[in-house]
């Protein structure tokens, strides 16, 4: 059973800790997995991208290892608002920090062929298309922050350190259920393309302010069965803190989606850039080879005179650019 703190300081952010085992267990997996991935793949000859590393070591791991054993954790049996925080983070803030270091992909060019093919059919399998599709994933985020508050859990997770970790790891996972597809290029079906996906985490935007809205707009007291939240002597009152929560996570949700969606939107630009430069190349390709054919018979294009009594060649028909562009030649032939 939580005990009622001392009131919260500026200090207390920095120095109020504690041990949590999903917090330091699955922060050191999650490093040493990264690490070794990274090693694997310098070994190769391969690069990495160094902010990848950043964003999964300090945006994923770090707030992963803050939220469940820093001042969040602390005082999540004390303030309402710092609970409703503490889940947010790590529905939110963790996986999309975990999913900018991409480590599907990191994982697959480290592991060979066929520790990648395997690790593809698994993320390919029946089930996880069902449950990574985004529309599905979404809701399923979305609801679960909205039961853990309207429903006994949030008072259960403080009164058991079992449920505690459980709700962890089911805030962690249906967070990183919705944004590793998104921003990985492996999990989604071949129809969900750069704009498709665009559109999905715009929709997941809006649908995020929805437990908060919620939260704050209650009209009971919700987990007033935490003797923490309706006991202490300092601080906000209870209605007052569960106000304060909701805007916490509206306020935490939305500052998160902005950026979501600037990643999805780079990964747009980028793809289109890549699929520019094959076009080109394969263009340039097709110029060439009738030039290297003439070259190679000893005709006009190797010595640029032509023979004596011979017709000159007729020049080349401009055609529209869509019928040379492999992208639509098929549909305009």
């Amino acid at each position: 059973m939580a005990r009622v703190l001392p009131p919260l300081t500026a200090s207390s952010w920095l120095t109020d800790w504690t041990a949590d085992p999903v917090g330091i267990v699955l922060g050191v997996l999650l490093l040493a997995g990264y690490a070794v991935c990274l090693v694997r793949l310098h070994r190769t000859g391969r690069a990495w991208s160094g902010w990848r590393a950043l964003a999964f070591a300090v945006l994923g791991v770090g707030t992963l290892v803050y939220a469940t054993c820093g001042v969040l954790a602390v005082y999540r049996g004390t303030l309402f608002w710092m609970a409703a925080a503490q889940a947010t983070v790590l529905s939110a803030v963790t996986p999309l920090g975990l999913a900018l270091g991409d480590p599907v992909t990191l994982s697959a060019n480290a592991l060979g062929d066929k520790g990648s093919s395997r690790l593809l059919g698994v993320l390919r399998g029946r089930v996880a298309r069902v449950l990574m599709f985004p529309l599905v994933s979404s809701a399923v985020a979305v609801g679960t922050l909205v039961a853990v508050f309207f429903t006994p859990w949030l008072a259960d997770s403080v009164a058991s350190a079992g449920v505690r970790e459980v709700l962890y790891l089911v805030l962690l996972g249906t967070g990183a259920l919705f944004v590793l597809p998104l921003l990985g290029e492996e999990m989604l079906p071949d129809w969900c393309t750069h704009p498709v996906r665009a559109l999905f985490a715009f929709v997941d935007g809006l649908a995020d302010a929805v437990p908060g809205i919620l939260v704050m707009t209650a009209p009971t007291l919700l987990a007033a069965g935490v003797p923490g939240y309706t006991d202490r002597t300092w601080g906000p009152d209870p209605a007052w803190d569960q106000k304060l929560g909701g805007g916490a996570m509206l306020g935490i949700a939305e500052s998160v989606g902005l950026p979501f969606l600037f990643a999805v939107l780079i990964g747009w630009v980028r793809a289109d850039a890549a699929e520019a430069r094959a076009v080109d190349a394969e263009l340039d390709a097709r110029e060439r080879a009738p030039q290297r054919v003439q070259a190679a018979a000893g005709g006009p294009a190797a010595d640029g005179v032509a023979e004596e009594g011979a017709a000159p060649s007729e020049p080349g028909r401009e055609r529209p650019w869509w019928e040379t562009d492999p992208r639509f030649r098929d549909q305009y032939r």
